[in-house]
């Protein structure tokens, strides 16, 4: 056919897979080798005019841990735009992470790159299985305005490349899937052929005596490595170019809408080659009015922009799309229930450094304590290293997760010590006058941007020096907070640390109470005094139970059925939902990436089963029942995974369900000891609410979903029936509805069944299959990781309310749920000057989130980062710390010693300006604040908004 002005892109580049097939160690010994070639080509090949290193900075990091005498190097190329690095730190999975740690990712990526001279503004997506709703917004934010992706489009939604992407909340960019073969189209296409002499690039079989030097370790030890080409031939095969050229533009003829086509020369974990200088040229010259050349990923965007198909079509929301044929890749989004627990432990780190340790971190600096900069920085560095798409979504080798939870161990290791320090600073900082030396405060710290009254755990420490029989709990009017005991140890003698002096003992009581507390601030403190007692009567108990096996609060009565489900009875509506928390098990025959069911499948259920159900204990505001399941469950798949076995193993579930006073839901704590391979778990809950539609909790965002199954004959990839969420997923109506909770699971499923049931993925369990080649390796026969054998423990609730999920307030109640108060027991001394009650931050209405309180990325003031995850702009006034500004005058070390580490008091100055900023906390807007510190904001649905204080 005949072809005029087309213009090739070129891009060499590769894609890097820090930790998947290979360890992160493993992999980093190939990138040295990678990165010691590009340097090494572009030093002698001149027409070598470019290399993008995977839209991410993680690389230049590890490389130079080992060649730390480059960083000059890589800065020139870098700088000069033959490298291009960033926007990211690391390639995430964008569903298994927090929103917040989205936006830290694309922040730390722009500060290495910008080190180095300059960031790749692309949005060059190879990774990840889909793209989440606010994406637009999130490179939006960063000056980012082109979205390259593939994974979660078919031909239905864009038939040709390029289309238009509009986020959640109305931004609007320019986005392609990239044709076909997208990150690898000129590697099978052309260089195979032209370097290897592969006339058929797709050909992945290999002779022994090929003439490569094929070589193995075949040591019992190390049998299991991989074979690898000892002398590799160099060749350049040119009879192939006119051939490869024309297969080039042919497959891709009725892909695009402009001119430009992305021809991308890379792979996973490839390295650049000097004679793709020459290819490109020799290519270039088949055509006339086909252009071939070398080209940027931003050169390639920006290029597509200016010729722009004004009529191309618009695309809202996630991209989560089945394939169908002629699309580019299959969506494989069922990392989501792979390996449960490096979701777990992501969510409890993430909410360790970015809901406690590092908004602390901020208050404490607030009123004179050095800012612990450093030690955040590492403890992100830390946690964003696991969030490489492979590492997060666990679809890899057992020793990446070896690594991914030492990784993670570090990070909450680091974020601890920043907690306490901050939080001994914020303690020690309260004025106690009036309060004698012997007395002892529990301060009660709120990390949720809203006033919380509710039931709160402590462990309680009782110096024996009292010598009291009991004790009382009081607020500063001296207001008596009832206080229920659970147990209590007598004596304990604890350690008490000094970095200058050997550590001291005291002897203490310790006594685990459940305090109800009215009014904890938001994002603040509240501060109690516990008064010793002496010869007191004991109370008559007060207690929640109403019944056998039966518990009830102000909002619930929940009974215990005896096939250990519960009924669960909301009180101001009166409606009854039985059968909840009853599980499900099928059998697994699939692989990291995708859910395969045997082709005759069991379905085993507990409904039919017996409980042996008993009390753990009772009070005002707590009350716990133990729930034994003694279940069996096939113990394996059979006649090679065709069916479930007929053989069944023992399968124990423990669960302590729990209702406390004042909670709107009850809660499970289910522990499972995983002895079955080959199965997928879930928990159901059966709602019976007349909806056609789910709400999930996302990242910045709740998006609604049809329970309904897609048509399956539209699609050639079977349609997941799993989706992800975050902390919650709500069915509801317009009159009523119920959210289910959750602590780090991601993985739902709503069935339109007869009682539109909600279902929570706990554990899918699979054999470590992954398609390196058309052949499939099967890794299980050395390693069994993935088949999360051991000890599981789940957290989740049920929570039944009025109105849909805005109408409940249910993003504040999976806050509510997750954000646990946090207790600080001291001894009051003369060196505070802060009330006992406190808010850092406060909003005038509890209608919007905060999902960030941190130090500006230039060093010189905080940001705040609000969001509105509803369908209607909020009016809302703001302030922080009172509308005072941050002490500038910090003590050395020495002087911290010197002065009994009283932090510095000097006159109270205000903060000096607010300003809107972008994501990348670049000046949009100049806001002005009133005499008390508060500041306006308007944020519309879905909006993300960001302030710094200066």
């Amino acid at each position: 056919m005949e072809r005029k002005n087309i213009k090739c892109h070129f891009i060499s580049n590769t894609h890097w897979d820090r930790e998947w097939k290979f360890s992160a160690q493993r992999t980093r010994h190939m990138l040295v080798t990678a990165i010691d070639m590009l340097l090494d080509i572009f030093e002698k090949e001149p027409d070598y005019k470019h290399f993008h290193l995977d839209s991410q900075t993680l690389p230049i990091q590890d490389y130079l841990e080992i060649k730390p005498q480059k960083k000059e190097i890589l800065k020139k190329y870098i700088s000069e735009g033959k490298l291009a690095v960033g926007p990211w730190f690391c390639l995430p999975d964008e569903f298994c992470v927090g929103g917040e740690s989205l936006i830290r990712n694309l922040l730390l990526g722009h500060k290495i790159a910008n080190e180095f001279g300059k960031v790749s503004k692309t949005g060059y997506s190879p990774f990840g299985w889909g793209q989440i709703s606010q994406m637009p917004q999130l490179y939006h934010g960063f000056g980012i305005d082109f979205a390259s992706f593939y994974r979660g489009l078919n031909t239905y939604m864009a038939p040709k490349s390029e289309f238009y992407w509009e986020g959640a909340d109305g931004t609007t960019i320019y986005a392609s899937r990239l044709g076909q073969r997208p990150r690898y189209n000129m590697w099978y296409i052309m260089q195979r052929p032209v370097f290897y002499g592969k006339r058929d690039g797709d050909n992945r079989r290999v002779s022994w005596g090929a003439g490569d030097g094929i070589f193995r370790f075949a040591d019992p030890a190390r049998c299991e490595y991989e074979y690898q080409y000892s002398h590799r031939k160099y060749e350049y095969h040119d009879e192939y170019i006119a051939e490869k050229t024309e297969q080039a533009l042919s497959e891709q003829d009725d892909e695009w809408t402009t001119p430009n086509r992305f021809w991308s020369n890379g792979h996973d974990s490839s390295i650049p080659d000097m004679r793709e200088a020459r290819l490109i040229k020799d290519a270039n010259a088949v055509y006339e009015g086909v252009d071939v050349f070398h080209s940027t990923v931003y050169d390639f965007e920006q290029s597509v922009i200016r010729d722009f198909n004004k009529n191309s079509p618009v695309l809202k929301g996630e991209m989560r799309y089945p394939f169908t044929k002629g699309s580019v890749s299959a969506l494989f989004g069922w990392i989501l229930s792979a390996r449960t627990k490096v979701k777990q432990k992501n969510f409890e780190t993430e909410r360790l450094l970015t809901s406690y340790a590092e908004p602390m971190a901020i208050f404490a600096a607030l009123c004179g304590a050095v800012y612990p900069q450093e030690f955040i920085d590492k403890a992100y560095n830390y946690m964003l290293q696991n969030h490489g798409h492979d590492s997060i979504g666990a679809c890899g080798r057992d020793v990446v997760y070896n690594d991914v939870d030492y990784r993670f161990r570090q990070s909450q290791e680091i974020a601890t010590c920043v907690l306490e320090r901050a939080f001994m600073d914020l303690s020690g900082d309260i004025d106690f006058a009036g309060w004698d030396k012997n007395d002892m405060a529990l301060v009660m710290f709120n990390p949720a941007p809203f006033k919380r009254s509710m039931t709160v755990p402590c462990e309680l420490e009782i110096p024996l020096e009292w010598e009291c029989d009991s004790f009382e709990i009081v607020d500063a009017e001296g207001n008596v907070c009832p206080y229920q005991n659970i147990s209590s140890i007598n004596p304990m003698y604890q350690i008490v640390q000094d970095l200058a002096d050997a550590v001291d003992v005291l002897p203490v009581s310790r006594h685990t109470i459940r305090i109800f507390v009215k009014d904890i601030p938001s994002m603040g403190y509240k501060t109690l005094k516990v008064v010793p007692k002496y010869h007191t009567r004991a109370a008559t108990p007060i207690n929640m139970l109403c019944g056998i096996n039966t518990m009830e609060n102000e909002y619930l009565k929940v009974k215990i059925n005896s096939n250990g489900t519960l009924k669960v009875t909301e009180k101001e509506t009166g409606k009854e939902y039985d059968n909840i928390g009853y599980f499900k098990d099928t059998g697994e025959n699939g692989s990291p990436w995708e859910h395969k069911t045997p082709e005759i499948d069991e379905e085993y259920t507990t409904i039919n089963e017996q409980a042996i159900v008993s009390l753990v204990y009772s009070g005002e505001f707590e009350t716990k029942y133990r729930i034994v399941l003694n279940w069996a469950i096939p113990e394996n798949i059979v006649d090679g995974g065709k069916r479930r076995s007929s053989r069944l193993a023992p399968y124990r579930i423990e669960m302590l369900v729990t209702l406390r006073k004042g909670a709107r839901w009850v809660e499970f704590e289910t522990k499972i000891n995983n002895n079955v391979p080959n199965h997928y778990l879930q928990v159901s809950f059966p709602t019976d609410i007349d909806t056609e539609f789910v709400y999930a909790q996302g990242q910045f965002d709740v998006v609604k979903r049809p329970i309904a199954k897609p048509n399956y004959s539209l699609y050639d990839e079977i349609p997941m029936t799993e989706h992800p969420m975050n902390s919650f997923v709500d069915i509801c109506n317009k009159n009523e509805g119920v959210a289910v909770l959750n602590t780090g699971l991601k993985a739902y499923e709503a069935d339109n069944d007869y009682n539109h049931t909600v279902y929570l993925s706990l554990l899918r369990c699979f054999e470590l299959r992954i398609y390196v080649t058309p052949e499939e390796q099967n890794y299980s026969r050395i390693e069994n990781g993935s088949q999360s054998f051991g000890e599981h423990t789940f957290r989740y609730a049920f929570m039944p309310h009025k109105g849909d999920w805005e109408d409940a307030q249910v993003w504040k109640a999976a806050e509510d749920f997750n954000m646990e108060i946090l207790i600080g027991q001291t001894a009051p001394t003369e060196h505070g000057k802060n009330p006992l009650e406190k808010s850092f931050i406060e909003l005038e209405n509890e209608n919007l989130h905060i999902s960030a309180v941190k130090r500006s990325e230039d060093g010189l003031g905080c940001v705040v980062r609000l969001f509105n995850p509803s369908s209607e702009t909020v009016k809302n006034r703001i302030r922080f710390n009172g509308g005072i500004a941050e002490i500038s005058d910090k003590q050395s070390p020495i002087e911290r010693q010197v002065h009994s580490f009283e932090l510095p008091c000097t006159e109270n100055r205000k903060w000096a300006s607010v300003k809107k900023v972008t994501l990348e906390e670049l000046s949009e807007t100049e806001l002005s604040v009133d005499t008390n510190g508060w500041c306006d904001v308007e944020v519309t649905p879905k909006q993300i908004y960001t302030l710094k204080y200066e």
